[in-house]
């Protein structure tokens, strides 16, 4: 009978690991954003305005007749 070595071992559990590893798939990078506003991102103008949701539509229009100011980010900007 033949003695496994160490150095047997971890190649039989490198290879093991290495099969099942690349058979992940990326879930949510074929799924649409959902909810909140959509960041801005390199395909976009630098003028474009940010696409709004009906969640962020109802919150945007209550502010405009309340007067408040919603924050978005970092810093003084509101919508």
């Amino acid at each position: 009978m033949k003695k496994t070595s160490a150095l047997s071992i971890f190649l039989a559990s490198a290879a093991a690991l290495s099969g099942q590893l690349a058979i992940v798939d990326p879930v949510q990078a074929d799924q649409a954003p959902t909810g909140g506003l959509q960041e801005w991102s390199t395909d976009q103008d630098l003028d474009a305005a940010a696409k709004k949701d009906a969640d962020a539509k109802a919150a945007a229009k209550k502010a405009a007749e309340q007067d408040i100011c919603i924050p978005i980010g970092e810093g003084e900007n509101c919508w």
